[in-house]
């Protein structure tokens, strides 16, 4: 009864949302396999880095503003030659996502109006956007595959409405709105609010492996004008066995996002649940305390809320967390572009509250997140999977954190839930 009553609230607080019609697909429940995407440069930690601050509008450090060849919508890596990262299999409700060396970030497939797009899955926004065929014709040979209205008899204009997308270093992405079909593991929703890119800064165009963004945050931060319009999973979930949707990320293998379901065969039972704090539009979590190894739990004197961001690869946390995790750590150096610290040192775990009840542990291991030089063995310098936020309004737990959890975003009861990974 309780979930029944947060879901109307829920659907209520939205109501300025625009709706779009979810379709039955013959099932409540599809899953979406992910694979990770290649860590190409030695600086690619603390490219990592800058785009998480120029995501949220924090200042970038001199050290790091550059490094960042694109920004945080869109994943970097090279697509499998392998096999047609395209296709999908819409009789099982699985799609095959592209993997490459390293972990740096993630695509998956869906299709809009029938045409394929290779796409990042980011609960840390809430817009749905490809590359146009608005674009100048000479970005549109760059690569990407742009989505063409004009091929899909579902399309329809949005008279009126625009987006736009800016950053912290007042790079942008903008243009037109349409709805469509959209189809996600064979789940449908027409209608959907499609924003097609019609103008991006260089930045956004050297990427061209991605072709667009999936937001799973809530439509109250979208960003189209006159009216917001609500995201896929806001409008797919009323016809979902359960109104949920779990990211089973994993380190080094495959890992998925299914919507509909939990599968207990994936984590440890029991999994604990947390309130968010929807009134930003993020999955927002408390997180007020921490622990590094086997040492006590520690109070974060001033600790910020904590998103839990799929869209983020690192985890950014309240300095006295970064300084009490790094401080234990032989050789580690707290710098501008970055914790780094000698590669042949064994970290230790690290533990985080996330809501009141549960502390997650993230071996040691994730949080050595790259090498970033001075050649092999007692010389090698890596860089860290935890660094600072710099005094920003909130941590960001992303996929470093998440490849050591099941998480459930739970849309009915508007709570997070955590597990262990089997």
């Amino acid at each position: 009864m309780r979930g029944r009553l947060l879901y109307l609230l829920a659907a209520l607080s939205l109501s300025s949302v625009v709706l779009a019609a979810p379709t039955k697909t013959g099932r409540g429940s599809f899953k979406i396999q992910r694979r990770r995407i290649s860590a190409r440069s030695s600086n690619s930690g603390a490219a990592e880095l800058e785009k998480a601050y120029r995501k949220y509008g924090w200042d970038v450090p001199a050290a790091l503003s550059g490094k960042s060849s694109t920004h945080k919508s869109l994943a970097l890596g090279d697509k499998n030659d392998e096999s047609d990262p395209k296709e999908v299999d819409d009789d099982s409700g699985n799609i095959p996502a592209d993997e490459e060396e390293g972990d740096v970030s993630f695509l998956s497939p869906i299709t809009i109006g029938g045409q394929p797009m290779m796409m990042n899955f980011d609960t840390g926004s809430s817009d749905l956007w490809v590359f146009g065929t608005g674009l100048p014709a000479e970005q549109q040979a760059l690569g990407h595959s742009v989505f063409n209205p004009a091929k899909s008899r579902t399309f329809k204009p949005l008279q009126g409405a625009s987006w736009k997308i800016t950053y912290g270093d007042e790079s942008f992405a903008g243009g037109t709105v349409g709805t469509d079909t959209v189809d996600i593991g064979g789940a449908k929703v027409e209608g959907q609010a499609i924003e097609m890119a019609t103008t991006v800064a260089d930045s956004f165009l050297e990427d061209t492996k991605a072709d667009g963004l999936v937001g799973l945050a809530f439509g109250t931060i979208n960003t189209v004008k006159p009216q917001k319009q609500k995201t896929f999973f806001e409008n797919v979930m009323p016809s979902l066995d359960l109104p949920v949707f779990t990211a089973n990320l994993r380190h080094h293998e495959v890992g998925s996002y299914e919507f509909g379901k939990i599968d207990a065969s994936k984590f440890e039972a029991p999994i604990t649940y947390t309130p968010i704090d929807a009134s930003r539009g993020f999955w927002q979590v408390e997180s007020k305390s921490f622990a590094v190894g086997k040492g006590e739990s520690q109070t974060n004197p001033n600790a910020t809320p904590a998103i839990i961001d799929t869209g983020t690869t690192l985890i950014l946390a309240d300095d006295a967390v970064v300084q009490a995790y790094w401080s234990q750590v032989a050789g580690a150096q707290m710098q501008e572009a970055g914790v780094h610290f000698p590669c042949d040192t064994q970290l230790p775990d690290f533990r985080v509250a996330l809501g009141t009840t549960y502390m997650a542990t993230v071996p040691g291991d994730l949080l050595n997140y790259m090498r970033t030089g001075g050649g092999r063995g007692a010389k090698a310098v890596c860089f860290g999977g935890l660094q600072s936020n710099k005094g920003g309004s909130r941590q960001i737990y992303g996929d470093v954190l998440l490849k050591s959890q099941f998480v459930v975003f739970d849309g009915g009861n508007l709570t997070v839930g955590f597990a262990p990974h089997k």
